[in-house]
């Protein structure tokens, strides 16, 4: 098994943390230089003993400086893409953040076992760096949206995922990885890899069905029938 995970969209650490009690080493990245601070502080040891590698960077297939958009409240709607954060009418403030690549972290680290991917609009430039590399980890995952999912699913496809797994991240708070007794926090994306359970992992055209299925419901009652928001776990074979 690879050593690594890839956090791409590190926000408070939840999942870094839980990737580091799993044992692996951690590579995250963060464009909010805020969380980037807290995420320092709060794990300088395992950044001393080079368990996590933290990046104050925008995973982006541009190359140099992009503008970064944070919500003045909403930690976790923090964009690249200012109409992800300024839709509930707040003022977003804006800076410059650098660039980085899945092909720089390859090439620095290696191809790692798990690439989480929540990056808040910025998750189809990840899909088709996942693509045009010739290399890949054996999972992933993506947030999925109304506006980008049918890329995303496209992309994973062409790139030779064959099974796939959605997780309402919603239902994550208080459930445990009882392999290790590790209790999920609200944030956290939750289980992943092998460790999801083996009997829900279907096809692309029963997973994209079950999606629509999700999506048909949530526009009838996203209160209570179809609260929540989905992720895309994936398995390379």
């Amino acid at each position: 098994m690879n050593k690594y995970i890839f956090d791409l969209g590190f926000h408070n650490g939840d999942d870094s943390d839980y990737y580091l009690k799993k044992g692996f080493i951690v590579v995250a990245v963060e464009g909010n230089p805020n969380l980037v601070e807290l995420g320092r502080k709060r794990f300088e040891k395992e950044i001393l003993d080079k368990k996590l590698y933290l990046y104050h960077r925008v995973i982006s297939n541009i190359t140099g400086e992009i503008p970064f958009f944070i919500h003045p409240t909403k930690t976790d709607w923090s964009s690249c893409n200012i109409q992800k954060v300024i839709w509930d009418g707040s003022t977003a403030r804006e800076t410059n953040v650098e660039t980085i690549n899945l092909k720089y972290l390859y090439t620095t680290y290696e191809i790692p076992y798990y690439i989480k991917t929540d990056v808040e609009g910025n998750d189809i430039d990840v899909v088709k760096q996942l693509f045009f590399n010739k290399e890949r980890p054996k999972f992933v995952s993506f947030e999925l949206s109304k506006i980008d999912y049918y890329e995303i699913f496209s992309y994973l496809h062409v790139a030779g995922y064959s099974l796939f797994q959605l997780v309402n991240q919603a239902n994550n708070r208080g459930k445990v990885d009882k392999t290790i007794g590790y209790g999920f926090s609200e944030y956290s994306s939750g289980l992943f890899g092998e460790w999801l359970p083996d009997s829900k992992w279907l096809t692309i055209n029963e997973t994209l069905t079950n999606y629509m299925k999700y999506k048909e419901l949530k526009v009838i009652d996203n209160q209570e029938l179809a609260l929540g928001w989905i992720d895309i776990h994936a398995q390379f074979i």
